[in-house]
């Protein structure tokens, strides 16, 4: 990530979105957390339970709010169950050496049918079999690359991306006048 990443490694963005939003005695207690969104969101479900108490929004309003915060926890836990679970290490180990053993057996079945072409048609059975080779071994790697897409790599999701433009419409829609700009792409690649 440090190499060829495209700029998520260790930006600081939760501490610098945080000082934003909340006083900054919250945000310390905020930001130790091992889970710092879900105790956002554990706040703010306290916050609507202290503002119904004090009779400052109806109970249609409590439990509408409070649904959107159950939906935000349950895509939370969705979207930290793709980044976290682990892809099954059997599949990656089978799969590699489910390549060797074609790669080690393609020369072998092309030497058979380019001998056909002659005494010198056996030699083609060389480039092609590297050819071949390369094709699945550039699969492999490909797949490799695409067994966890947020990682902050030149060709996974652009999460930051994203979350700046829902980011940015959100201000928007509320009449902020201080609206961050949209990320651009960086070494090559968008965040």
């Amino acid at each position: 990530m440090k190499e060829v990443g495209v700029g998520l490694y260790n930006d600081d963005q939760l501490e610098s979105k945080l000082e934003k939003y909340l006083e900054e005695n919250e945000m310390k207690r905020i930001i130790e957390y091992k889970n710092s969104a879900t105790q956002l969101i554990d706040q703010q479900s306290q916050d609507l339970r202290a503002l119904r108490k004090t009779n400052k929004i109806d109970d249609f309003r409590h439990m509408e709010l409070q649904k959107v915060l159950n939906d935000f926890y349950v895509h939370q836990g969705k979207a930290e169950r793709i980044k976290k679970f682990p892809f099954p290490r059997q599949y990656g180990g089978t799969s590699s050496i489910l390549v060797a053993i074609f790669i080690f057996l393609v020369p072998f079945g092309f030497a058979s049918e380019f001998s056909k072409l002659g005494p010198n048609g056996v030699w083609l059975s060389v480039p092609f079999s590297i050819l071949v080779s390369w094709i699945y071994i550039i699969r492999e790697l490909v797949g490799d690359y695409s067994e966890n897409p947020f990682e902050g790599l030149g060709n996974d999701i652009p999460m930051l991306s994203l979350c700046r433009t829902i980011e940015i419409d959100s201000l928007e829609m509320l009449g902020d006048e201080n609206i961050p700009p949209a990320i651009q792409a960086k070494n090559g690649g968008i965040l």
